[in-house]
């Protein structure tokens, strides 16, 4: 899903931590072994705390979302709405058949269907400490500049000297905002192939009305294959590889969850903001968000508008549209939820004992770090108000892509900026070859076109200049509809996939010369870019050393309270445990733990996304439960929900019980209680798939025995 790049990662923690409440690194649990035993959990803390043992070394990461092996022949468990985009949509162009109507299933090995380009499994094999190999002779920097370019030079060779292949992908990853690092060594798996999606019927049961609602009744689950040469090497697609030998797996469970059982999930959340200053909250709450809303809402009916008559468009537009809606419907309950659980005024609250700590007890150095974070935090609040509407034209930004690769080869290797190494070339060339599938250049103009005119209303000051213009956006609006039609009717070597690719091995003089209208305009912003960058960079450089000493604050402040806290989510492995139960939100108005089928048929419109095939409906009008029905709720359980901690990233992440048998997949929240992305709501609940559901797809609903007797189920 697309991620929010609207937020910076610092939020204050609330000063009640609750027992479920937390996305936990592995190797914190010991810390909490008292609170996890009492949800319920009766096996070994050690071995569950443990990356590389099970069940943790089967938890992957799809690089956006999560995922786990179930198989020992590289079989992955993830959601639905994380394969729609480079397996569904990919496949449905490629084999000329909509798939996401038809679903998908691989009857065979041979079947098994080649994903887009990039798209990715990686497996975590180290995570090292290393905040002292960063921070190396940043004391002595004479600027934020310097220190900014210590810091990534430290970065880039400690990344240089883990890659010691091809086949493994290194990066550093803050913590607590940056006063820590991990080194973090991942095994890339490049050949991933589709082998199941139910169809839309069922894997988007309810669409985005039902989006982030609960009853749920959806069968957000798909499974894909990793696989690698036949000596074992990570190799791109081809006829000759061979499923990977996965080290370990997950065991499926057929008794499934009841109620009040203990479940834990372990996934890649990718971003939480829970360690916030009161004042950015505030600016959120009171001004971000409701912006952000509008910019979604804006993007949505304009990407349908000009999509509606075309049904090719439609498919290219299809994923931004449904990561548009739904962060749209995310942030929407934020603004309720703000609301409805007085955000504001408990925060203010816990701000101000914070405050007088820092007054009573704090050092002159604490004191002025704040202040220079809450001047930082001013400066990009205003900024992103600016800047909302700043850019959304594809093909600028591929130029843009193409100009700074270009750039940076100029330089020694080991000078180059992130993102434009050596080790980033194949990363790039895909990013060329995914915009076959993704992108439509009258789309595209008539979205930027849109932007530009929202962009207009900026105080001039606080517009990019060059940028500005060159669309002429202090002079008519026609002016700039004209630049703009002059720079899309050109027969631009960006509109051919093949010769994007060539234009990443151009030299700058080459692009220099260039006539193409959107290099030109790339190489006349490029100036003014870098400038921006410059300045953003010292800004990071002081911004990262005042959160060290913020974090220490905050670390003084709860050990005086006798509480932990525990890092931000940041796209690296995490657990969060609890329990399945139900929830009272309103008065009077209970909210069960499970699902059922019937409750399919009850919700059965005969129109998407509330349509359930003829299949799947007489299966449910003649109670067809095969071997998974529930005694509790007499049916095979669809949904449930759990007290568990998740967000964004999350989707996919394989939700096991005390056994460490896979249980389900979670894959979404409530709306009432998405705010815990802030402030973590005691009533919060976390929507799995039932892991029965998915084995009556495969085994009721699809008359599949393959998979199943792949996995090795257990009761």
């Amino acid at each position: 899903m697309i991620r929010l790049t609207f937020f910076i990662a610092l939020l204050l923690p609330s000063i009640q931590l609750n027992a479920d409440e937390g996305m936990w690194e592995p190797h914190q649990l010991p810390n909490i072994e008292k609170d996890i035993r009492a949800a319920g959990f009766r096996g070994n803390i050690r071995k569950f705390s443990n990356l590389f043992e099970h069940p943790l070394n089967a938890i992957v990461s799809l690089g956006g979302c999560s995922a786990a092996f179930i198989s020992d022949s590289g079989l992955i468990a993830t959601n639905y709405h994380c394969v729609e985009g480079s397996y569904l949509q990919f496949n449905t162009r490629r084999m000329e058949k909509d798939l996401f109507k038809t679903g998908f299933i691989a009857r065979s090995i041979e079947e098994e269907a080649p994903s887009a380009p990039g798209a990715r499994v990686y497996i975590t094999q180290e995570s090292t400490d290393v905040t002292s190999k960063v921070l190396k002779g940043t004391s002595e920097s004479s600027s934020e500049n310097e220190r900014y370019q210590m810091i990534q030079n430290n970065r880039k060779n400690l990344i240089k000297n883990c890659e010691t292949s091809e086949e493994y992908q290194c990066e550093v990853r803050s913590f607590y905002s940056g006063e820590t690092y991990q080194l973090i060594k991942k095994l890339i798996i490049k050949d991933v192939r589709l082998v199941y999606a139910p169809p839309q019927s069922i894997g988007e049961f309810g669409g985005e009305i039902d989006n982030w609602m609960y009853p749920r009744h959806t069968g957000d689950f798909a499974l894909l294959r990793a696989y690698v040469s036949p000596q074992n090497e990570s190799k791109e697609f081809s006829k000759e590889n061979v499923p990977y030998k996965s080290r370990n797996f997950l065991k499926v469970s057929k008794s499934g969850v009841k109620e009040s059982d203990f479940v834990m999930v372990a996934g890649y959340p990718g971003r939480t903001n829970r360690l916030l200053p009161y004042p950015k909250i505030r600016f959120d709450v009171q001004f971000g968000f409701e912006n952000y809303v509008e910019f979604l809402r804006s993007g949505i009916d304009l990407m349908r508008d000009l999509t509606k008559d075309d049904e090719a468009k439609a498919l290219k537009y299809r994923g931004s549209i449904s990561g548009y809606e739904n962060y749209y419907k995310k942030i929407s309950g934020q603004v309720e939820g703000a609301k409805n659980f007085n955000l504001l005024k408990q925060e203010k609250q816990n701000w101000n004992k914070f405050i007088d700590f820092l007054d009573s007890s704090g050092s002159a150095e604490e004191k002025s770090a704040l202040d220079a974070l809450l001047k930082i935090s001013n400066e990009q609040n205003s900024e992103s108000l600016n800047n909302t509407y700043y850019g959304g034209s594809t093909l600028i930004g591929t130029a843009s892509t193409i100009y700074r690769h270009a750039y940076e080869k100029t330089k020694p290797n080991g000078d180059r900026e992130p993102g434009y190494q050596e080790r980033d070339y194949e990363r790039l060339v895909n990013r060329m070859r995914g915009m076959e599938y993704r992108f439509d250049p009258e789309v595209d103009k008539g979205i930027f076109l849109f932007r530009l005119n929202k962009y207009r209303d900026v105080n001039s000051s606080d517009r990019h200049k060059i940028y500005s213009e060159l669309l002429k956006l202090d002079n008519s609006y026609e002016e700039t509809i004209s630049v703009v039609d002059g720079m899309y009717d050109y027969p631009s070597d960006l509109l051919e996939v093949s010769k994007r690719v060539e234009l990443l091995d151009a030299s700058i003089d080459e692009l220099n010369e260039s006539t193409d209208p959107f290099i030109i305009f790339a190489r006349n912003v490029f100036d003014e870019g870098m400038e921006r960058e410059k300045k953003n960079k010292a800004r990071s450089s002081l911004q990262q050393k005042n959160i060290s000493i913020f974090i220490k604050s905050l670390r003084r402040f709860y050990k005086s309270q006798g509480k932990d806290i525990y890092p931000d989510a940041n796209g690296t492995l995490r657990v969060t445990f609890g329990n399945v139960m139900g929830v009272e939100l309103k008065d009077g108005v209970y909210y069960k733990p499970f699902t059922t089928l019937e409750g399919i048929a009850q919700k059965n419109t005969g129109v998407s996304p509330f349509e359930v095939d003829t299949k799947q409906l007489k299966l449910i009008t003649d109670k067809e439960y095969g071997s998974y029905s529930f005694s509790d709720i007499g049916s095979v359980p669809v949904n449930y929900i759990s007290n568990l901690d998740i967000t964004n990233g999350n989707s996919g992440s394989s939700t096991i019980n005390t056994r460490g048998e896979f249980v389900g997949l979670a894959f979404d929240g409530m709306l009432e209680t998405i705010i815990s992305d802030y402030k973590f709501i005691p009533q919060t609940r976390t929507i799995h798939v039932d892991s029965r559901y998915l084995l009556w797809a495969l085994e009721v609903y699809e008359k599949d025995t393959r998979l199943i007797d792949e996995m090795m189920i257990v009761r």
